[in-house]
């Protein structure tokens, strides 16, 4: 939900787990302005009602008619078409074509109905789920009903059956276990599940167990599960050709040539057209998807990319180059929408054995991130477009609190001559030290520390370079290291493994990934601005995406617990608001900017929300877009 990028309906989500990769904006995350309005149930919980029409750039009567391909261009290919087992913001693009989620957000607090119908919940603690009774798998699976999400849940994603007490381990290494392993599922009617929480959870509706979630065939992975069947589950046809998907997307797969293009075709009977009209989900989804067929292309280099976008092969474009903006902005066939970015770009500090090992030490990564200049990499590189963050949440956020977070790399808090006596105080009580301008180590030798970027974008090696050319200053050897295309920098440096274990983003404490290095740049953050709970997975010591190895000196797991469990939302701010702080404070990565995306259209395509009235969840109702021209 990658990236990757994790986060619109299709774009925004990759990496709903919550990764994004540099500028392809995906999951895993999301957010906006709260505007949710309640009932009172008969079950003594809450039940959403919410409104889901609104104005758009467009009106039904404008011409919206079915034809046309949809066409982007990504710079690297999925990795899968198994969601057990990837979460990249590709592989979630091609995946979401074919498969919706439970539910999705317009707005903070603000659902929109897709396989869930509605929700009830009793004391922020037990949560009852409704499925539509439209939903259905490809023969010869049937419906698609609770038994399905409970088979899944409990023996895939790890969570518990009613009376049991021991965490399940995640046997098949699946990526939603750290979503589902501390959850109680269990059925509670043909179409109605129950998950119960160890501990009251406000905003459960906004975690990324349903918020994203899918579930599986139970008669497809069944036979898999009994015989423990992890290569059986990975290599299975149908979960790598999603023939499965019956109608729960706006889109059958239809071919996947590797490396090339990935193409996928309107889909017959779209479940949400059965419900067009109704409150939750607008009339112009009645004809939903209004596209004949709907196409990624693999095109590695930017530059070809871009070209493909100037000779309007592409409908669109996810997030221009910032140096390249006002010139595609003259083009007649293109227009421009700039919706906030909730992913945080940020230079990685390696604090595994396979990297330089001071990096362990908070007071070095200080040091490290006064040398470098936020505005420049903000306004030079990136021609302004972002805002200069400090932390792990975006100043739009209500979770900010700019008089708890420190800063680095800016005004008084940036510059060689104190990141220099920053570092020497640092390593003082080390064989490290400086002989001149040089920082060198017990043998006298100058530290040289490895950049690897991410390649497909011709900003991370200008960032790596800047890094370079700042950490000369105060004495430090910077070698830029093309790290390759995604796919590529995730096997080589960011997967860990022990000398026996499946390699997993975070394997341990005694981890290392398959190549060294010391910086990293190119993989953006969803920093859950919505329901920064999601965010856990990065900063905990044993969180699913902690590949760099941080070992918090702050409590973070206790104040993750405490904003999680708070019924209160003072309570619930505090807690964010001391964990926001230590991360600025202890500097696990050095949080570079927040930017927004620069997305460029085929001017003839039609229907997102009108000027002024979309943020960065614009995407939610994008099956109803369309060409006006075809």
């Amino acid at each position: 939900m990658p990236s990757g990028n994790t986060d619109k309906r299709i774009d925004r989500r990759s990496w709903l787990k919550a990764l994004g990769v540099g500028g392809a904006a995906g999951l895993a995350g999301c957010s906006g302005n709260q505007n949710q309005n309640t009932g009172t149930s008969d079950k003594g919980g809450t039940e959403t009602s919410e409104s889901t029409e609104e104005s758009t750039e467009a009106g039904d009567s404008s011409g919206r008619s079915i034809g046309g391909t949809y066409r982007e261009a990504l710079s690297a290919d999925a990795k899968s078409l198994n969601f057990l087992f990837h979460s990249d913001a590709n592989t979630t693009k091609f995946v979401d074509a074919t498969m919706d989620y439970a539910y999705d957000f317009k707005d903070i607090g603000e659902i929109v109905p897709m396989w869930v119908e509605s929700y009830t919940e009793k004391d922020k603690k037990e949560w009852t789920f409704t499925l539509r009774d439209n939903l259905r798998w490809s023969d010869p699976y049937g419906d698609l009903t609770a038994e399905d999400w409970v088979y899944t849940a409990q023996n895939l994603y790890g969570a518990k059956a009613p009376g049991e007490s021991k965490t399940k381990e995640n046997w098949a290494g699946v990526v939603q276990y750290s979503d589902w392993k501390n959850l109680t599922i269990e059925k509670a009617g043909k179409r109605k599940l129950t998950v119960t929480l160890p501990e009251p959870q406000p905003a459960f509706i906004a975690s990324t167990a349903f918020w994203g979630g899918r579930c599986l065939p139970k008669d497809l992975v069944k036979g898999y599960v009994e015989d423990k069947d992890i290569e059986g589950l990975k290599q299975d046809e149908e979960l790598n050709s999603l023939s499965y998907t019956g109608n729960l997307g706006p889109y059958d797969y239809e071919e996947w040539q590797r490396e090339s293009r990935f193409v996928a075709t309107r889909a017959d009977d779209y479940y949400l057209r059965e419900v067009a009209g109704s409150e939750e989900i607008p009339e112009r989804f009645a004809e939903a998807p209004y596209f004949e067929k709907y196409e990624l292309k693999i095109i590695g280099e930017e530059s070809t990319r871009l070209a493909s976008l100037k000779e309007g092969d592409l409908t669109y474009f996810e997030d221009v180059p910032s140096q390249k903006v006002e010139q595609f902005q003259q083009m007649d066939h293109l227009k421009f929408r700039f919706p906030p970015n909730p992913f945080c770009s940020m230079a990685y500090y390696n604090q595994r054995s396979n990297g330089w090992e001071m990096l362990q030490r908070k007071e070095v990564r200080r040091a490290l991130s006064t040398a470098v200049s936020k505005k420049a990499i903000a306004e030079n590189i990136y021609r302004g477009f972002p805002t200069v963050a400090h932390t792990f949440q975006p100043e739009w956020s209500p979770w900010y609190l700019t008089d708890k977070v420190e800063q680095f790399g800016i005004g008084d808090s940036y510059g060689s001559e104190k990141a220099r006596k920053m570092m020497k105080e640092a390593l003082s009580d080390t064989n490290y030290g400086y002989d001149g301008d040089k920082l060198v180590d017990g043998n006298g030798e100058q530290v040289e520390l490895s950049f690897v970027y991410r390649a497909g974008s011709k900003n991370n090696q200008t960032v790596a370079e800047f890094f370079k050319q700042e950490l000369a200053k105060i004495g430090i050897k910077v070698a830029p290291t093309n790290g390759g295309p995604f796919n590529t920098l995730q096997n080589k440096y960011m997967l860990t493994s022990t000398s026996d274990g499946t390699p997993s983003f975070n394997a341990g404490p005694d981890a290392t990934s398959q190549e060294p290095w010391d910086l990293m740049y190119g993989v953006a953050l969803n920093a859950y601005p919505i329901n920064p709970d999601g965010s856990r997975t990065f900063w905990v010591p044993d969180g699913g995406f902690n590949f760099y190895g941080y070992e918090p000196e702050a409590p973070m797991a206790d104040l993750y617990d405490t904003a999680q469990s708070a019924t209160d939302e003072k309570t619930r701010k505090e807690a964010f608001a001391k964990i926001f702080a230590a991360l600025s404070k202890e500097q696990p990565t050095n949080f570079l900017n927040f930017s927004v995306y620069k997305n460029a259209y085929d001017k003839n395509y039609m229907g997102m929300p009108a000027e002024g009235e979309f943020d960065y969840l614009e995407s939610w109702d994008s099956t109803s877009w369309y060409l006006a021209k075809q």
